[in-house]
């Protein structure tokens, strides 16, 4: 077995059209695996160049599977690469990148995420250069006050930029206090340099360990030892110290893409949680750009403000797959005219919270889903018979049929239940009393009705053997017992779990304004302006929504005039990364698309908050659980009226969840929908 990791390593020959013979290294792997008919050889690589022909024509019918660097990215799974250009001095470049830094840093520590940022300062050609950059680096953070930090804020006009120095002030971080900050956190002992092969070697440890809490280094000096090989989650700034640039006729040359290869390094995800947000691998505010937690998912590549050179660099990394060409930015507006409701101004939307569970409700086994039905137990008696088959004596010795016998635990002996609670490492008394709080004891887990007390063994086996039952078989009937209670309890332990209380919250608190990030071209990318932009039940300008979600809302706007013979108010707010709401059992997040407020007529002044999901068929098993959610949180509120009171006025709601939206069969939302509602 062979297994290549940077795969299109091996393709020398192939790329050259030299013969496969030759001494390099796809020639060296090529005779290795022609060895032996049945020797097999796995490649692994990101970066396979599908527009070379030969290569095309070598893994025509090799692909596996094809996952690439913009799928990848596309996915979430990756910073975002951010190109900072400034017509600024070296100075004031390397100042900006510091500011960014650390404002990466204060930000993370506001929303007690252990981060340490690391910027990499890139050397164009030589170690000299490098060792250079690393030395005025160091003349420049002794030499850092106040001013320098006022002249970036008073000069630069990047809103990247200004919103570092907004979250400043507001956080009281005065100009004098950040260059105190950024001489400690970049004194020359938190910098390292890597260029030559003895010098890597030598830094190797703090190298590959920058994500560690010991590890202090903030700063990476470096010509092109790290272009390949080397993963890293909290590089977040790479200062490009040279503004040369190599292309010819208008193609990005080596040194740019080596540059992009190098931002592909960096862009690897750093992985962190937040209050709602608990996907630790992949972006959390593609839909929230302004967000001030969105600068953790950014790489920033701080260039020269050069129009060429930047139409280079993004080049080389589409073609890395570190950006897309076809990714466009889409303003999410709320209408004016919805602003300006009462609604807006009053209304309230509820929603509950991921909480700890702590098992508090647990007072039995059946709470932790463990059936009340016995545990068989067989007993291998060793008895049986031998007879032909093919005789004519029809008298076939039989073995004695299996008789069975109940046994309530608490008949056990205590030192063989005892026994086997010991030997297994699920049941110790910490174990217990996490999953059932309400246990003072052992003794009690096992003599109460509500736990092991009240189950029973079926034993299965010959008279002689029921009759005197040994301790082994009364210890391995326990042992299975206790696996099968492991097995079912586990199944419901969750680390969280949704509560059952909505609270209100503000509608004009919830629902803001954004920018979107969408693909061109993609069912989303279309905003359907021209069909929402009239219908003032619908609150945004816009509808980026997937085509079922599209085909929901002119669905709705059909039910229109049916509605409004009961409800005077209505709105229909589509859900882009608004609100969460969380599974009563394990607390699992659910964005549902849309939600509809429903104002009777009549002065009852009750608001229908309805929660609605439109669901492509291909989908609706695997999302199964939201469905299910949806009945529940109908279920609970059943009967329940939700009341408000302020100084002015009060308001009356009813939560409401309806099963899945799917275009083909509406009419059974439709009828869902009126019979949850009372049409």
């Amino acid at each position: 077995m062979l297994m290549a990791d940077e795969a299109h390593h091996i393709n020398v020959g192939t790329k050259s059209q030299r013969d496969v013979e030759e001494l390099n290294w796809e020639g060296t792997v090529q005779r290795i695996f022609g060895q032996n008919e049945d020797n097999l050889l796995l490649e692994f690589t990101a970066t396979l160049d599908y527009t070379h022909g030969n290569i095309v024509e070598k893994y025509r019918n090799k692909v596996i599977y094809r996952y690439d660097l913009r799928q990848f990215r596309n996915d979430g799974y990756s910073k975002d690469v951010y190109i900072v250009q400034a017509d600024f001095e070296e100075k004031e470049r390397i100042m900006q990148a510091l500011i960014l830094s650390q404002y990466k840093q204060e930000v993370a520590a506001k929303h007690h995420i252990n981060l340490k940022p690391v910027i990499l300062f890139k050397a164009q050609k030589t170690i000299a250069q490098s060792q250079q950059n690393k030395a005025d680096f160091h003349q420049l953070i002794e030499n850092l006050i106040e001013d320098d930090i006022e002249r970036i804020r008073d000069k630069s006009d990047i809103p990247l930029v200004k919103r570092a120095f907004e979250f400043f002030k507001s956080n009281g971080i005065t100009p004098t206090q950040l260059a105190e900050r950024l001489r400690r956190e970049f004194e020359e002992r938190r910098c390292i340099s890597v260029n030559e092969e003895r010098e890597k070697e030598v830094q190797q440890i703090l190298l590959n360990t920058l994500e560690d809490k010991d590890n202090r280094i903030r700063a990476v000096f470096a010509v092109q030892k790290l272009n390949e090989g080397w993963d890293v989650l909290n590089l977040f700034d790479i200062v490009r110290c040279y503004t040369t640039r190599d292309a010819k006729a208008g193609k990005p040359g080596r040194t740019t893409l080596a540059e992009a290869q190098l931002i592909g390094r960096g862009a690897r995800y750093f992985p962190f949680v937040t209050g709602e947000q608990n996907d630790r691998f992949r972006r959390k505010f593609d839909s929230s750009l302004a967000d001030e937690m969105r600068v953790l998912e950014e790489l920033h590549y701080h260039s020269i403000n050069d129009s060429r050179y930047i139409a280079e660099l993004r080049t080389a990394l589409i073609d890395e797959g570190m950006m897309d060409e076809r990714e466009i930015s889409e303003p999410l507006q709320l209408k004016n005219s919805f602003k300006e409701t009462e609604f807006y101004e009053c209304g309230l939307l509820y929603i509950n919270e991921r909480v700890k569970n702590n098992y508090g409700y647990v007072r039995s086994l059946s709470d932790m889903g463990v059936s009340k039905k016995n545990y068989a137990h067989k007993i291998a008696s060793g008895r049986g018979a031998t007879d032909a088959l093919l005789d004519d004596n029809e008298k076939v010795g039989r073995v004695a049929e299996a008789v069975q016998k109940d046994m309530k635990i608490t008949e056990i002996p205590g030192h063989i239940v005892c026994n086997a609670i010991a030997r297994q490492s699920f049941f110790t008394f910490r174990s217990i009393k996490k999953y059932f709080p309400h246990v003072a004891s052992v003794r009690e887990f096992v003599e109460a009705d509500d736990y092991l007390g009240g189950l029973e063994i079926t034993f299965l086996g010959d008279l002689t053997e029921l009759d005197g039952l040994s301790n082994k078989a009364q210890l391995d009937a326990m042992i299975g017992l206790l696996s099968l209670i492991e097995l079912e309890v586990r199944k419901s332990i969750t680390e969280y779990r949704g509560a059952e209380d909505f609270k209100p919250n503000a509608v004009s608190s919830i629902f803001s304004e954004k920018v979107l990030k969408l693909i061109q071209g993609s069912e989303r990318a279309n905003g359907d302006e021209q069909f929402v932009s009239d219908k003032d039940w619908y609150v945004f300008s816009a509808n980026y929504g997937t085509r079922e979600e599209k085909a929901f809302v002119r669905m709705f706007s059909r039910q229109m005039d049916t509605l409004k013979e009961n409800y005077d108010g209505i709105y229909l707010v589509r859900n882009e990364r608004h609100f969460k709401i969380f599974n009563f059992s394990d607390g699992r997040a659910f964005e549902p698309d849309f939600v509809l407020f429903l104002r009777e007529k009549g002065g009852n002044m009750l608001t229908y908050q309805i929660f609605v999901e439109p669901k492509g068929k291909h989908l609706k098993a695997h999302d199964k659980w939201k469905e299910d959610f949806l009945k529940e949180v109908t279920k609970k509120f059943k009967g329940r009226i939700l009341e408000y009171k302020a100084k002015k006025w009060s308001q009356n709601y009813r939560l409401v969840g309806v099963p899945f939206y799917n275009n083909e069969d509406e009419n059974n939302f439709k009828g869902s929908l009126y019979e949850v509602v009372g049409n």
